[in-house]
């Protein structure tokens, strides 16, 4: 009975060790005939995508115009960072003009007039584009000529850190007399308290500041 059994199970490996080599054999043909599609196979995504710095809350935005590059227009632009059901993440932004007397930079700030607001704009690899179509802003908003404003406006940020954005504004001022505004520039910085805003107005992305002499 034990011979039997022994006979048996030596029948049962035979098989099994002569098709160890016929199994590497096609598997290396396996690999030889699929090297094509692996070789045009895209790389694995990254484990970590990089974070999109959000930008929510409150900021102190100064617009500096060819005009009067030192008397910036100031607002408290109030953003908010979403992302949609496809992954992309979209910026809604009220920008309300402060009130500014004629040649001053800090005084007196007050909110005055109406916010202008905006909402889904696409923010891509730390950039978003405004296009703000025609601007109206009271006189009082005004530190250059204190008459009211109206332009068409485009602002053209870029993202620097979750506490401060800048870039390029163009566009055409109508009102109160035609002019090109290309070359004015903006900044906005992070701020604590609406109530407690800087002397130190930050105007580009080179971070100029102006503030009212002492």
């Amino acid at each position: 009975m034990s011979r039997s059994l022994s006979v048996l199970g030596l029948s049962l490996l035979v098989p099994l060790v002569g098709g160890c080599p016929d199994s590497e054999a096609k598997f290396e043909e396996f690999l030889d005939n699929t090297k094509d599609d692996r070789d045009f196979m895209p790389p694995p995504p990254p484990d970590v995508m990089p974070a999109q710095a959000d930008i929510s809350g409150d900021f102190l935005l100064a617009v500096s115009t060819v005009i009067s590059p030192d008397l910036p227009l100031q607002f408290i632009a109030t953003n908010t960072l979403t992302v949609d059901d496809m992954g992309n993440t979209l910026l809604a932004a009220c920008l309300q003009p402060l009130s500014l007397m004629a040649g001053k930079v800090n005084a007196p700030r007050e909110p005055i007039g109406d916010p202008l607001c905006y909402t889904d704009i696409p923010i891509v690899d730390g950039k978003f584009d405004i296009d703000a179509g025609l601007v109206k802003v009271t006189g009082m908003a005004n530190p250059v000529t204190g008459a009211d404003i109206e332009a068409t406006l485009r602002m053209i940020a870029t993202i620097i850190d979750e506490g401060f954005y800048c870039g390029d504004i163009e566009g055409d001022l109508s009102v109160p007399f035609a002019l090109d505004l290309k070359g004015s520039t903006f900044a906005a910085v992070r701020i604590e308290d609406p109530a407690m805003l800087p002397l130190d107005v930050t105007v580009n992305c080179k971070g100029d500041t102006f503030r009212d002499k002492e």
